[in-house]
């Protein structure tokens, strides 16, 4: 834009140097132009309070990973029961599994209510659910921390809503939590979203996606989220099957163990009574044949259940990478297309406004020059004539005068 008005500049210099009117005409419209150019972005910022909110609910979401693995690990290594061990990983699996889908809502309130929701049915589920005496001498670690963190989402609600909004937010919360508590450790819930929009008789309205800029970030916390995350979590979920599958070989263990201990009474019992050996034999065949059966059969589910969930899990991943990849591919795309369309809007505005003040200079040019024109013609009449006018009335007077003075003959 300036360097539009240093070539408009330039070229009234050089069409009339000395008018002074014709100057004040260009940087008027050069002025009044400028306005004209507006450059929008793509998407609206979210307002102050909604990132605030997203912010502080995603730094909670860590905090409660943190937290529950950390007194998860803790727990875990104090015991030597496999049945506990295997509650401690299942209690984190849970927790960071909801607390991930919690917070990555694209509503900030949604994420902030949802979160809040998830925390009180926690607490609800380890003081008087289902989960009373889940970990046994170590309830009360897991229960005071679960209470710990849902007094600070709630210290994080009461900070970024006014009071009205955090007073009816407190309600659902509590009364959503007591109709649809937890039933067991995968924390499996009822959604939040559509209780949400019940509670307030609307439907929730979306908040805006955010500038290009936000996007962005938004999209970046996300990947970071899942990043850091999932591969944890497919770690846990792997240790619980290979307990599960090392449970399973310590009953086929004692099976053997009592297989082992039946064949030497038999060998016993040969020795004393060769007679009887038959006998037991028979009973030995008919008593061991269905155990070994079962085993057997145990086994080969125990092998396709692995195999099963390692193809899955493997889906899993390659489906999610080639959709993170075609979500990166497709914003950054996008972006570029954006990036374009405006470049080529800016141009054109700018081009259009260039034409428009160049054809509005020279039509004012154009109508000052004829404006000047005509008042050098009436300034030309004007000192040309009246002078030769006053001569004329000044001679006719003059000749007047002496006629009358002139004596008679």
């Amino acid at each position: 834009m300036h360097s539009a008005a240093r070539y408009l500049l330039r070229l009234g210099s050089r069409v009339l140097p000395s008018s002074l009117v014709l100057w004040l005409g260009l940087c008027w419209l050069v002025g009044s132009g400028c306005k004209l150019l507006t450059v929008k972005m793509p998407g609206e910022p979210l307002s102050r309070k909604d990132a605030q909110i997203r912010s502080q609910t995603r730094e909670f979401a860590g905090v409660l990973s943190a937290t529950v693995q950390q007194v998860s690990d803790a727990v875990e290594g104090q015991v030597d029961d496999p049945v506990l061990k295997a509650r401690c990983v299942m209690w984190k699996v849970g927790c960071v599994s909801g607390v991930r889908k919690a917070t990555l809502r694209s509503t900030p309130v949604l994420a902030l209510v949802d979160t809040w929701a998830l925390c009180r049915q926690m607490n609800d589920f380890l003081s008087r659910g289902p989960g009373l005496e889940l970990f046994g001498n170590h309830q009360a670690a897991f229960l005071t921390n679960a209470h710990a963190l849902e007094v600070r989402i709630s210290g994080i609600a009461r900070n970024s809503l006014a009071t009205a909004d955090w007073q009816q937010m407190s309600t659902f919360v509590e009364a959503y939590a007591r109709e649809y508590p937890l039933q067991n450790l995968a924390l499996e819930r009822e959604p939040v979203a559509a209780r949400w929009e019940d509670f307030q008789g609307s439907a929730t309205v979306a908040a805006p996606a955010g500038t290009t800029s936000e996007a962005l970030v938004d999209f970046a916390d996300r990947l970071q989220m899942i990043g850091q995350q999932v591969p944890e979590e497919i770690r846990w979920r792997l240790g619980l099957e290979a307990a599960e599958f090392e449970r399973a070989m310590a009953r086929g263990g004692v099976t053997l163990d009592r297989l082992d201990a039946t064949l030497g009474r038999i060998a016993q019992v040969a020795a004393e009574s060769p007679a009887t050996i038959s006998n037991a034999v028979t009973e030995l065949r008919i008593g061991f044949l269905p155990v070994f059966d079962r085993f057997e059969k145990q086994w080969g589910t125990t092998l396709e259940t692995l195999q099963r969930e390692r193809q899955i899990l493997t889906e899993n991943i390659a489906v999610e990478r080639v959709a993170v990849l075609k979500a990166v591919d497709e914003q950054r795309a996008a972006i570029l297309q954006a990036a374009d369309q405006q470049r080529e809007s800016i141009v054109k505005d700018a081009q259009r406004l260039s034409r428009d003040i160049i054809d509005q200079s020279l039509g004012y040019v154009h109508r000052t020059v004829r404006t000047v024109l005509v008042f050098l013609v009436i300034l030309a009449v004007v000192i040309l004539g009246l002078p030769f006018a006053f001569g004329y009335l000044v001679g006719k007077t003059m000749a007047r005068r002496s006629g009358e003075e002139r004596p008679p003959v």
